[in-house]
């Protein structure tokens, strides 16, 4: 078996197929992304896609593939940098459906005439059982399977389902979390995640207000300490260890 065409991507691939730990937790860490930000949600759609890189760059530095400017013991570098050079090396396009839906690739607003698929594209989701890697500029059988659809270039998840079972070189085998189909229970627990009543008394007060009776009761009890924290009854140590009792 020859390789995917990447030798980044079949180091990847090697350390994770001999690694159950790092795999586990790349299953692990599809599942809670999933959980907080569910693209059910058009709102956590972005939010979605943009943990799924960043699950695959933080495996990719696990497998050596990615370093820090100054090498993997560095410390204090630029997330934003090491990013960067995850994209240099392949795009990621996740998804949390089993069903082999179409994929797109690119967007754009009204002069999109002419807009071509041109970087290595990892593609993950519970419809292909993993990741595949994609080079539209040598397996050129699925990038003439993109099309243009006035706003968007899409691809057919077929195409890559077929791509997968034909190159298993390309392929890395694991478990991705399948949305069933609900959103979160709560839409807006990343907004309320940063307003919170402990630091924003004032501005959390709708979120405050909109909470059933069942949780205003521990919410009022946070605020209340927050108070006392303000007043200087509790120090910042007492006032976390308050929180944390009322929480759990």
């Amino acid at each position: 078996m020859f390789g995917s065409g990447s030798s980044q991507f079949d180091a990847l691939r090697r350390h994770l197929l001999s690694h159950n730990e790092v795999r586990r937790e790349v299953e692990f860490a599809f599942s809670s992304l999933l959980t907080a930000a569910n693209p059910s949600d058009r709102g956590l759609r972005f939010l979605f896609g943009s943990g799924a890189e960043w699950i695959m760059a933080s495996a990719a530095w696990s497998a050596g593939v990615l370093t820090a400017p100054a090498g993997h013991n560095a410390n204090g570098f630029d997330l934003g940098d090491l990013l960067d050079k995850a994209k240099g090396l392949w795009s990621v396009k996740a998804s949390a459906s089993t069903s082999a839906s179409q994929i797109r690739l690119k967007n754009f607003m009204g002069d999109g005439g002419r807009v071509d698929w041109t970087e290595p594209t990892v593609f993950v989701g519970p419809y292909l059982k993993g990741a595949v890697l994609v080079d539209p500029r040598s397996h050129t059988e699925v990038a003439e399977a993109a099309s243009n659809i006035g706003d968007a270039l899409v691809l057919g998840g077929g195409a890559v389902k077929a791509f997968a079972k034909s190159h298993p070189q390309n392929y890395i085998p694991f478990d991705v979390a399948v949305n069933h189909g609900g959103a979160s229970a709560d839409r807006y627990a990343f907004v309320k995640s940063v307003i919170t009543p402990d630091h924003f008394p004032i501005l959390s007060k709708p979120f405050l207000a909109a909470a059933p009776v069942a949780d205003r009761s521990r919410v009022e009890e946070i605020t209340r300490l927050a108070l006392l924290r303000d007043q200087g009854v509790l120090d910042e140590e007492q006032f976390k260890r308050a929180v944390d009792t009322v929480i759990r």
